[in-house]
């Protein structure tokens, strides 16, 4: 299992170093110069930088010198944690990453949790009894919602909670322009963040929902009839037991890769959903920074997204590893 792992993490080494390559090379490889346009605002042409500041933004970035110069001076920004200065806003662009982060992974964290705990219960309960109208149903439900986009299902709940109902906000993480008293507890200001992110989690939730209970459902289908469950019914074990204690576990697996599958789908889905109910996560950080043709910033994004995704796919695989050595031990 060691040697498994090692040959894991030297992959994911591989894979992390083209990555950085990548995202040093690619901005380097478009036409024009990066520093031609600077911030803007609306949905203008970003306004162009002064003579003053493009110089010293190539003096920053290296660019005026060789690309082996230049490629390192960006690995030793990287090992000590400087990810660039942001070309339309006057700050480096860790401070501008870290803090958006915590609204992106406060919507990733909760929709992942819900959709894989929710989607696998239900879809086990389903798929134990195939061909039965709650499995018919669940089948066609998690089908439709699978084949909808994620900006779809926002607008929709945008559109029926918060404009037609109003029972939730339309717009933005927390509320704006709210006194010291309104704001003055801890617990009051985190309900107030929970309100706002409702609909954006459940739209993440839904669409993450779907995929789990179709896996679920397959792999409890597939399960249902195996040997070694009509074992466990031999031994007076019930239904529920045999589900939970045997065939859950069997398909911890497939559930668990799908998850590390996911996660990069979910991203994904969080950018343009911070998007659409203007939570001031990355996903909207990401959308001002093409539309200011911020290239530090988007170039800091895509190699952080790219190494977190990375990094929880070594994690799942490692995990998988483990469960298939244990798997392999029971079975000699």
């Amino acid at each position: 299992m060691l040697a498994g792992i090692a040959r894991l993490v030297a992959r994911y080494a591989l894979l992390a170093v083209a990555v950085v390559l990548l995202n040093f090379f690619i901005p380097r490889l478009l036409p024009g110069d990066p520093l031609a346009f600077g911030s803007g605002e609306g949905l203008d042409a970003a306004t162009p930088l002064s003579a003053a500041a493009q110089t010293a933004l190539r003096d920053y970035y290296a660019l005026d010198q060789p690309l082996p110069r230049q490629l390192l001076a960006y690995l030793d920004g990287l090992r000590h944690g400087d990810l660039g200065w942001s070309i339309a806003q006057p700050a480096p662009v860790s401070g501008l990453i870290l803090a958006h982060l915590p609204w992106t992974l406060a919507l990733l964290l909760t929709s992942l949790a819900i959709s894989a705990t929710a989607g696998t219960a239900v879809g086990i309960v389903a798929g134990w009894l195939p061909g039965t109208f709650r499995d018919r149903a669940l089948v066609t439900l998690a089908g439709l919602l699978a084949a909808i986009p994620e900006f779809l299902v926002a607008i929709a709940l945008l559109l029926v909670f918060a404009v037609g109902l109003g029972w939730f906000p339309i717009f933005g993480g927390q509320t704006v322009f709210a006194t010291p008293s309104e704001n003055g507890g801890v617990l009051r200001r985190v309900l107030d963040i929970a309100w706002h992110l409702a609909l954006p989690a459940t739209t993440l939730t839904l669409v993450g929902f779907a995929g789990f209970a179709l896996l679920a459902r397959d792999v409890a289908a597939a399960l249902r009839y195996e040997p070694w469950l009509t074992a466990a019914r031999a031994k007076g074990l019930s239904e529920m037991a045999i589900a939970h204690r045997h065939a859950l576990p069997n398909a911890a697996l497939p559930l668990l890769t799908f998850f590390g599958l996911r996660l990069g789908a979910v991203l994904g889905g969080a950018l343009v959903v911070e998007r659409v109910y203007g939570v001031p996560g990355l996903g909207l950080l990401g959308f001002e920074a093409t539309r200011a043709r911020d290239y530090p910033l988007l170039q800091a994004l895509f190699l952080l997204a790219s190494l977190g995704v990375l990094a929880v796919n070594l994690v799942v695989d490692v995990l998988a590893l483990r469960l298939e050595s244990r798997s392999g031990t029971r079975g000699g």
